[in-house]
């Protein structure tokens, strides 16, 4: 997760002359920023790896490595992070400028420049540097809001096709077991009919954090459309997923689902809802692709639905009804 610089920016400062070390550190401490100093490039690495600076200040001429190597191994290869470097040389000429900007750094300084070009030059890096990490968390926040539910706070539907694809793929890749749910809540239209939709959401809501309390973290739980969510579980072969089914059946049937508040003044009331459960597995005879592992489960669904709702059904060639014990 990207977070945005918000207490005193931690600079590093690379140079082999003692001198110039403490000269740039005592400048930049008095701007309020923490600084840290490498006399070298083993040091320099070590530091950005275990201090993860802001921003590097890097000389190019160093007693142990070429500031061009130490320069390739610091900066991040990953487009989540980003830490900017300028390089600092005795050389101002624009060839030098021009070669040190191509191998990545993010500005370039010449030594013996005035303090306040230092300051404005750092002031600028890091500016960049917080906004880039607005904008990746920015992007961040859209990304998960296009592959969440509003309402219940779930994966959506797109999330849940993308996810049971890549699952599929690796349980044929490595020979595990994946399972798959779903779960309708009976007879959902009566409650929006007779309550409103405002108390059909509040349910939707309530069923979804059961169901995503009766999972472990590796289980993927979607909102699968209307009143129907779906559960990817993955290295789960049927007796695991029938356990879940049963968790996540028992868990509805035993909620008391508060609508209200009462219309004209009445207190709230309580209801409660049922759900039918369909499940299918890999690897089963004739599932050798996502969209079969969907198909079947959804087809073990409507068979609960079709036996009298409120039980659980799994698909084993043939759908067959699968027998809760009540009570």
């Amino acid at each position: 997760m990207v977070v945005t610089v918000t207490g005193p920016a931690k600079i590093l400062v690379v140079d082999d002359s003692q001198a110039q070390r403490e000269k740039l550190a005592q400048v930049l401490r008095g701007e309020g920023w923490e600084v840290t100093v490498a006399r070298d490039g083993k040091e320099a690495i070590k530091l950005v790896r275990s201090a993860q600076p802001d921003l590097v200040l890097l000389d190019m001429i160093l007693p142990d490595m070429d500031g061009r190597e130490v320069l390739r191994l610091i900066k991040p290869r990953d487009a989540e992070t980003f830490m900017p470097v300028i390089i600092l040389s005795v050389k101002g000429d624009t060839a030098t400028k021009v070669e040190g900007l191509r191998i990545g750094a993010d500005d370039f300084l010449v030594k013996g420049v005035e303090d306040p070009e230092i300051i404005a030059r750092c002031q600028a890096m890091l500016r960049i540097k917080n906004l880039q990490e607005r904008l990746r968390e920015m992007q961040r926040k859209l990304e998960e809001q296009s592959i969440t539910d509003s309402l219940t706070g779930l994966k959506n539907r797109r999330f849940f096709d993308e996810r049971l694809h890549e699952e599929f793929r690796r349980a044929q890749r490595y020979g595990d077991y994946l399972s798959l749910i779903m779960v309708d809540l009976d007879h959902f239209k009566q409650v929006n009919d007779r309550f409103g939709h405002q108390a059909g959401d509040g349910v939707l809501r309530d069923a979804a954090a059961l169901i995503r309390a009766s999972l472990r973290d590796p289980d993927i739980c979607a909102r699968y459309g209307g009143e129907e969510f779906a559960v990817i579980l993955p290295k789960t072969h049927m007796s695991g997923a029938l356990a879940v089914a049963e968790r996540i059946w028992r868990a509805i049937g035993a909620k008391e689902f508060v609508i209200g508040p009462g219309e004209e003044g009445k207190a709230p009331r309580a209801i409660t809802v049922t759900g039918s459960i369909g499940v299918a597995f890999y690897p089963s005879k004739d599932i050798n692709s996502s969209d079969l592992l969907l198909r079947f489960a959804d087809q073990a669904l409507y068979q609960a639905k079709r036996s009298g709702r409120n039980t659980i059904c799994l698909y084993q060639a043939a759908p067959y009804r699968y027998e809760a014990q009540k009570g």
